[in-house]
């Protein structure tokens, strides 16, 4: 697993000791928020009794404030993800967001707890939503569940946007040539005027998922059968909200299968994503480019050299 996170990475490898580790589990349910405050009170209670009988209070007292200050934050503890883990020294601390399920445990000492950061099962970039576009229309699923669901303030149908977009199109006119003769012109029955309508869709879709992802991060995988799938891709095929493609339809498949589908394309994601690593740190080793002394990681990251940190058999190995 790659780190990217300038200010995470200084703190990895800063020399200031104690360091503390916090690993909390997170239930979003609004009714268990008191449970996740109280599960880090308890983690907290133990980290301070640790501190006091091991270190000087100079040496961790401003940790000690920082952390008892995240107790007001209400909303840190009513996250959407599975887990928090709390880093923290005498210099700062950072707060990392997790998708992935962690057992609640506190840590002191002269390292931090990287292992349940770096779990081969997280993958930072894992998409929010499965979208199954069609020419006219989509449908949402959400990644984990695999529910269809509604996303917020968006069309989910052409006919739906366009009832906003022009009020008056979807009514037929008329051209006569002479007498008993009328050419009527249909909007919606026209191929030219069909491939116009996804156009302005397929558009709107994009502005669409654009504004969600700068705004929340939100990625999405995309589903559809080929040929329609590939008109969206030819003009939009390169946005950061595209978490990844399944080039056929998901619509007609039971949870089961879905379910399937989806652990193949995760599957084959996480070998490419292991080959591309491996082929990255063999460049690296080549080009001399390989670290593991944490003075001289600390050195790097003064000096922004810092390209990626990757953990490999629990050695911590920077390239840069």
């Amino acid at each position: 697993m790659n780190i990217k996170d300038d200010k995470l990475l200084k703190l990895l490898s800063s020399k200031v000791e104690p360091k503390i580790s916090i690993i909390l589990p997170i239930h979003p349910e609004t009714p268990q928020i008191e449970e996740n405050i109280l599960t880090y009170k308890n983690l907290l209670k133990d980290v301070k009794k640790d501190l006091e009988l091991n270190y000087p209070r100079r040496q961790w007292e401003n940790t000690v404030e920082q952390l008892d200050s995240l107790l007001l934050d209400r909303q840190l503890f009513s996250t959407s993800k599975r887990a928090l883990i709390v880093f923290a020294n005498n210099e700062t601390m950072e707060i990392c967001e997790m998708n992935h399920k962690v057992s609640p445990k506190a840590h002191v000492g002269t390292t931090f707890l990287v292992q349940d950061l770096l779990l081969p099962v997280e993958n930072i970039d894992k998409p929010d939503y499965i979208v199954n576009t069609s020419r006219d229309r989509i449908n949402v699923f959400d990644i984990d569940s695999l529910k269809e669901i509604k996303l917020h303030q968006i069309h989910h149908k052409f006919s739906d946007y366009y009832s906003d977009f022009d009020a008056e199109s979807n009514v037929n006119s008329g051209s006569y040539g002479g007498k008993n003769i009328a050419q009527y012109h249909g909007h919606r029955s026209k191929p030219e005027e069909q491939e116009r309508d996804q156009e302005i869709y397929y558009r709107y879709l994009d502005k669409a998922f654009s504004s969600y992802y700068r705004e929340n991060g939100e990625t999405y995988l995309l589903t559809g059968l080929p040929e329609v799938l590939d008109v969206y891709l030819n003009s939009y095929g390169n946005s950061p909200y595209i978490g990844g493609v399944i080039h056929s339809s998901i619509l007609n498949l039971s949870h089961q299968e879905l379910n399937e589908k989806i652990n193949e394309y995760k599957y084959f994601e996480d070998i490419a994503m292991m080959e591309k690593t491996k082929h990255e740190l063999h460049k690296a080793l080549n080009q001399e480019k390989l670290i593991q002394d944490l003075n001289t990681i600390g050195f790097a990251l003064d000096n922004h050299d810092v390209r990626t940190l990757v953990l490999v058999n629990d050695v911590i190995i920077i390239k840069y």
